[in-house]
C-alpha cells in the first residue's frame, strides 16, 4: 500500500509541475529567488560529462565575480565565465559567459550568435530588436561563441575541424543549455522555470532539434534556410561579377554604383510612402508597392539607363532565382527581398571581385557563401564562388549540396516535441530586410500551417513582419515580456502590442502576418493611431510574392 501510495503521489507531483510550467506561474516580475551559494564558490566548479545531453569532455567554471549594471545601479548579477571541453583535443572549447542576477526571477534566456559566430554575443544590451536589457529585468543571460574563438564572424575556416563544424550547425546550443542548467541549479538550488532562447537561425534549431528543452523561443529573421541561402551570395556574385576578366575584360558588366543604388531606393519610397495613409519614410503597404514593381522597373530602367546586366542583377535581388532540382528540404527555390520597394541593395562600393570575396567591398553575402562554400560545403578552400553552375550542378557539386541541406537547414517544420512541452514561439521579420528574406520566412511559415493547420499554428506561434526593419535594427519591442505572459498563464497577452520605431522614435502596433500597418489619423507617435489592414491586391498570392 505504501509503495502504491508513493507512486501515486510521485505521479500527482509530476502532473502537477507539468501543469504549472505551462500556465498559472507567478510573472517574472513577480518573482524574486536568491543565491544560496556564495559567488566566489563557483569558481572552478565542475560540470560532469553527465551533466550533458550531448557527448563532451564536461565543463567548467573559470571565473564568477559581482557586477553591478551599467544600466541599473540596483541590479548587481555574477559574470560567470566558463569552457565546455570537446572530445577532440584538436577542436576548440566551447566559451560561454553567464550573467546571474542577484535577484532572480526564475527564467533564463539564451542569446544566440550571428554569421559564422567565433564570439560570445553582447550579454548586458537589449539583444536584436529587444525593448528589455534582460539582466535588469532578473533573467539569468547566457550565450556561447558557437564551439570556436575568431576576430570575425566571417571566418569559416574552423569548419575544417569536425567536432566544431558540429558544434556550430547546433550541438553547442544544448551543450551551453545543459551548462546553464547545472550552475543554476547549484547557485540557486534549482533550475529555472522557464527557459527562454532569443536569436535567428539558432532559434528554429532550439525548436525543432531540442523542442522537448525550451519554453518560449523569439526567433528573429532567421538564415534557416541555409544552403539556399548561401546559394543565392553566390547566384548574386555571378550576376555580378561574371564577366569580369582581369586580363582580357576588367568590368563588372552586372555592377551597380552606389549612388544609383541609394537613387532607386529613395525613389521606390518617393512613391509608396504615402500608400499606408502617412508619408513617414516608411513603406508599410508593401502588398501594393510590390505589385507595382514591373512598372517601377521600367521607370528606373529609363531614368537610369540600366544595362541587360544590371536588371540581371536587380532581379536576383527582387525575385531569387528557382532550381530545377530541390534540396533535401524540399525547397527548390529562393524568394528575393524587397528590392524594389524601398530596401536598400547591398552591392559593395567596388566592382572588382576579390578572392576571397570580402563584404567591405563587394556585394553583401558574397564572402559568407565564399566561406561556406570553401568550408561547410565542399570541403575546398581552394573553391572560387563564382566559377560554378549552381542552377545545373555536376554530381559531385549535387551531391554535396543535398548533404549540406541535410546537416545545416533548419527550416523544417518539426515542432511535435515543442509542441508536446508547450512550447511558444513568437516568429519575425521585417519587411526591409536585405540580408534574410521576408518572402523566404513567409514561404516557411506557410509550411507550418500546412503540416499543422492554422489554428494549431496560432496555438503555439505568432508571426509579425513590420516595416521600416533591417536584418535585426529599426525595431524595439518587449518579447521577453510577451514570451513570458503567454508561458506563465497559458494565454498571450490580449492587448495591443506596440513596438518602437527607430525611423520615427514613435510607436506601432505589431502586424500579425498577413496585416500590414495602416495610419488612421491623430499622432503619428502615438501607436493607437495605427490599425492592421488586410488589404491585398486581388491575385497577390502566387504572383509577386
Amino acid at each position: 500500500m505504501k509503495k502504491w501510495f508513493l507512486a501515486l503521489l510521485t505521479t500527482l507531483m509530476a502532473l502537477m509541475l507539468s501543469v504549472a510550467s505551462a500556465e498559472n506561474v507567478p510573472l517574472a516580475s513577480e518573482t524574486e529567488i536568491n543565491p544560496v551559494l556564495e559567488a566566489q564558490t563557483l569558481v572552478g566548479l565542475k560540470i560532469p560529462v553527465e551533466a550533458f545531453k550531448e557527448t563532451t569532455k564536461g565543463g567548467e567554471v573559470i571565473s564568477a565575480e559581482i557586477t553591478t549594471s551599467e544600466t541599473d545601479a540596483e541590479v548587481q548579477y555574477v559574470n560567470v565565465f566558463g569552457y565546455i571541453y570537446p572530445v577532440d583535443e584538436s577542436a576548440p572549447n566551447i566559451e560561454w559567459r553567464m550573467l546571474l542576477p542577484m535577484k532572480w526571477n526564475g527564467r533564463s534566456v539564451q542569446l544566440g550568435g550571428g554569421a559564422n559566430n567565433g564570439s560570445i554575443p553582447k550579454l548586458t544590451g537589449t539583444g536584436s530588436v529587444g525593448g528589455e536589457i534582460a539582466i535588469d529585468k532578473g533573467y539569468v543571460v547566457y550565450g556561447d561563441d558557437s564551439g570556436h574563438q575568431a576576430e570575425s564572424s566571417m571566418d569559416a575556416s574552423f569548419a575544417s575541424n569536425d567536432e566544431a563544424l558540429s558544434n556550430y550547425t547546433r550541438l553547442h546550443l544544448i551543450k551551453a543549455y545543459d551548462a546553464m542548467c547545472y550552475v543554476t541549479n547549484a547557485f540557486y538550488g534549482q533550475e529555472p522555470v522557464f527557459k527562454f532562447f532569443a536569436g535567428g537561425r539558432e532559434a528554429l534549431e532550439c525548436a525543432t532539434t531540442y523542442g522537448k528543452y525550451y519554453d518560449g523561443i523569439f526567433c528573429c529573421e532567421p538564415a534557416s534556410n541555409y544552403v539556399l541561402i548561401r546559394m543565392w551570395g553566390a547566384i548574386l556574385s555571378q550576376a555580378v561579377y561574371e564577366s569580369y576578366d582581369a586580363e582580357k575584360y576588367p568590368y563588372s558588366d552586372g555592377f551597380i554604383d552606389e549612388d544609383t543604388v541609394k537613387a532607386i531606393q529613395a525613389d521606390a519610397v518617393a512613391l509608396y510612402d504615402g500608400l499606408d495613409g502617412i508619408e513617414d519614410g516608411i513603406v508599410s503597404n508593401i502588398y501594393a508597392a510590390r505589385a507595382n514593381r514591373d512598372n517601377f522597373l521600367k521607370q528606373i530602367t529609363e531614368k537610369y539607363g540600366l544595362t541587360k546586366a544590371q536588371l540581371k542583377t536587380i532581379d536576383v535581388y527582387e525575385n531569387g532565382y528557382t532550381l530545377d532540382y530541390a534540396m533535401a528540404n524540399g525547397m527548390n527555390a529562393y524568394h528575393g527581398y524587397s528590392a524594389l520597394e524601398g530596401g536598400a541593395m547591398d552591392l559593395g562600393p567596388d566592382p572588382v571581385p576579390r578572392e576571397p570575396l570580402d563584404t567591405t567591398y563587394n556585394v553583401h553575402h558574397g564572402d559568407r557563401a565564399d566561406g561556406v562554400f570553401k568550408y561547410f560545403i565542399t570541403k575546398d578552400p581552394n573553391w572560387v564562388l563564382i566559377d560554378h553552375d549552381y542552377y545545373h550542378p555536376d554530381q559531385e557539386l549535387y551531391d554535396m549540396l543535398m548533404a549540406a541541406s541535410e546537416e545545416y537547414d533548419a527550416n523544417s517544420p518539426e515542432f511535435d516535441d515543442f509542441i508536446a512541452n508547450n512550447g511558444k514561439l513568437i516568429y519575425f521579420a521585417g519587411w526591409n530586410d536585405m540580408s534574410m528574406s521576408p518572402w523566404q520566412l513567409i514561404q516557411q511559415y506557410r509550411g507550418y500551417v500546412e503540416k499543422y493547420g492554422q489554428e494549431k499554428v496560432d496555438s503555439f506561434c505568432k508571426f509579425y513582419v513590420m516595416p521600416g526593419v533591417t536584418h535585426t535594427k529599426g525595431i524595439a519591442m518587449n518579447y521577453l515580456s510577451w514570451l513570458d505572459v503567454w508561458c506563465s498563464t497559458g494565454e498571450y497577452p490580449t492587448e495591443t502590442l506596440y513596438a518602437t520605431m527607430s525611423a520615427t522614435g514613435g510607436q506601432m502596433p505589431m502586424a500579425e502576418f498577413p496585416g500590414w500597418v495602416k495610419y488612421e489619423g491623430g499622432d503619428p507617435m502615438d501607436g493607437a493611431s495605427y490599425s492592421i489592414s488586410t488589404e491585398i491586391p486581388d491575385g497577390f498570392w502566387g504572383v509577386y510574392d
